[in-house]
């Protein structure tokens, strides 16, 4: 007879269910949450939910206020500002990093993303920033850091949730999607401060794109 789920492993359950509701808006910013509904929806206990919560507050996308409850955090400039100001840190270092640990493997694996731009360029944007985070992930992982790059996926998700609340205001990404290209070539020819500038400016292209449709 299989086992029942561990508490641990609900947890991680309601987590990630919450987590991804919030950044793509399923939970939009200033939603209360209601969560006798979602432990019933979830199939998760009152402690399970409770540490998913404590999670996401500890992540800033939620806040917990006495007597009102669980609310999802409103998206601000502020919020935009600051982590675009510590990914612009991490993604130019990632970048840089990259560009001296490239093996064959990897280099295969960035023919193949140069070789998609061109098409990605075109698609609608959720679809270009799904490509925009498999480039990310590719060169984070050439980093082999694990630590460093659960950092930077946290942080590249924060900033997918203040896109998608932006998402039906802003213009075409086919260049956001295209100047990949530079970034990877420099990668793969070893340029490590040409790929830290190029990584830098990438996200703060991001931002500007962000910032105007607020």
């Amino acid at each position: 007879m299989p086992s029942s789920p561990s508490a641990g492993s609900m947890a991680e359950h309601a987590y990630r269910e919450l987590r991804a509701r919030i950044i793509d808006l399923r939970l939009p910013p200033g939603t209360a949450l209601d969560e006798d509904g979602l432990r019933g929806e979830l199939g998760v206990g009152r402690t399970p939910m409770r540490e998913a919560v404590k999670r996401l507050e500890a992540e800033r996308m939620v806040q917990v206020y006495p007597r009102r409850g669980t609310i999802v955090t409103e998206v601000s400039l502020l919020d935009l500002r600051a982590i675009s100001d510590a990914r612009r840190v991490m993604e130019a270092y990632a970048a840089r990093t990259a560009a001296g640990r490239l093996g064959e493997a990897d280099r295969a694996r960035f023919a193949d993303l140069l070789e998609r731009i061109p098409a990605a360029a075109q698609v609608p944007p959720a679809q270009a920033m799904a490509f925009d985070r498999e480039v990310h992930q590719v060169i984070w992982a050439v980093m082999r850091n694990p630590y460093l790059e659960d950092t930077l996926g946290h942080y590249f998700d924060v900033a997918l949730r203040l896109w998608n609340y932006v998402l039906d205001r802003i213009p075409p990404m086919h260049a956001n999607v295209a100047e990949h290209a530079d970034l990877l070539h420099a990668i793969l020819d070893g340029d490590g401060e040409t790929a830290g500038r190029l990584a830098e400016e990438h996200v703060t292209h991001f931002e500007t794109l962000v910032r105007a449709s607020l």
